[in-house]
């Protein structure tokens, strides 16, 4: 009997020695994996795709390079079709079912509900989440993103006002989450400005927007901003406004420069709006990524590209506390450069990586 206890002892601490080894991330077949909670399907399409093209050139250079600790990485993409409820059962899956070690996850801050399904013991990253709308009020301490401070966005933006001589703003945007973060920091840096805000709405998808620029005509702003990823919206408000307003200078976000190739949009409705955008990556980025799908980045490449560089150096690592490591670690990215996370889990680094552009002859340019 002593002679089986000691066998038994022995067999358990090779189990033992072998896990601590391989860790808690490696699975039977010894590859780690990372779980893309992407929308493939839905509004938030165009960005999904490219964000599964970016990860998967991540994925695929740091397996090139020998992967995770010797373990092979893979992503495991499920599909958010741009809705919370996919957006929940996406994640469930990929943690309960896939058994991922890392999760990221499209839109998070307009598709709500991931964060709260995923352990503690578990980091999730969003690419392109405000993380103002994600983790404030309830702060998720294992959930952080990578996307551009919506307090820059709107500092940017109202900085750029205040240089054109603006000094009434009326502001309209579509009704989620993130649009209601970003209304809130354009407000708040309007007044500190010295911007009056004559108008503040926020519009569903389905809304007859004439109301909304017939207020814009009666309170007589020197400029409008206006904010929305839908795109029949977007298309009934630009055309309405250009037909009734008699030219009140427009500001825009990211997706004023989607709408130049969309065939429902007249250019003429574009030209002269001025809208933030992320800043260019690094030029290493840019073409190791265009030479592998035949198109400069767009959106959320370089975001997701960092996020799962990011998840893997978190996985070599395998801290027993994630928010400790997370929030004690600084990333090398090709975003930002070097970056730290903050208390709510939003990036902290030297430059705002906001650039602004406008329309000017049908095409986006710089404004320097």
């Amino acid at each position: 009997m002593r002679k089986i206890i000691l066998i038994l002892v022995g067999i358990v601490a090779v189990v033992g020695i072998l896990w601590l080894k391989q860790g808690p991330n490696a699975t039977s077949n010894g590859v780690i994996k990372i779980g893309a909670a992407f929308a493939l399907s839905g509004d938030a399409a165009p960005w999904g795709e490219v964000s599964q093209k970016a990860a998967q050139l991540a994925v695929d250079r740091i397996n090139d390079s020998g992967g995770i600790n010797g373990s092979k990485l893979e992503l495991v993409v499920e599909d958010t079709k741009s809705s919370s409820k996919d957006s929940v059962s996406a994640v469930s899956k990929l943690v309960n079912v896939n058994k991922v070690q890392a999760v990221m996850i499209t839109w998070l801050d307009s598709y709500p509900g991931a964060e709260s399904v995923v352990p503690l013991t578990i980091p999730l990253i969003s690419q392109d989440a405000a993380i103002e709308s994600v983790n404030v009020p309830v702060n998720h301490q294992n959930v952080f993103s990578l996307w551009y401070r919506t307090a820059s966005k709107a500092k940017t933006t109202i900085k750029g006002m205040v240089q054109s001589g603006i000094k009434k703003l009326y502001v309209v945007t579509l009704n989620d989450a993130y649009y209601a973060t970003l209304r809130q920091f354009l407000l708040a840096e309007a007044e500190k400005q010295g911007i009056i805000v004559v108008g503040d709405e926020a519009l569903n998808a389905g809304d007859d927007t004439r109301t909304s620029i017939a207020k814009v005509k009666r309170e007589k702003p020197d400029g409008v901003f206006f904010g929305s990823y839908d795109d029949k919206l977007s298309v009934a408000f630009f055309k309405r406004y250009y037909e009734l307003t008699g030219g009140v200078p427009m500001w825009g976000d990211e997706f004023v420069e989607q709408n130049i190739s969309n065939q429902n949009f007249n250019p003429i409705w574009l030209e002269g709006v001025r809208y933030y955008v992320p800043a260019e990556p690094s030029s290493e980025f840019g073409k190791a990524y265009e030479a592998r799908f035949g198109e400069a980045p767009r959106f959320s490449a370089q975001t997701t590209y960092d996020t799962v560089n990011i998840l893997a150096t978190y996985l070599k690592a395998m801290p027993k506390e994630v928010s400790k490591y997370m929030r004690s670690t600084a990333f090398d990215t090709v975003t930002y450069g070097r970056i730290t996370f903050d208390a709510i889990g939003g990036v902290i680094t030297n430059t705002e990586g906001i650039t602004m552009k406008s329309i000017v002859k049908g095409k986006p340019v710089v404004q320097i």
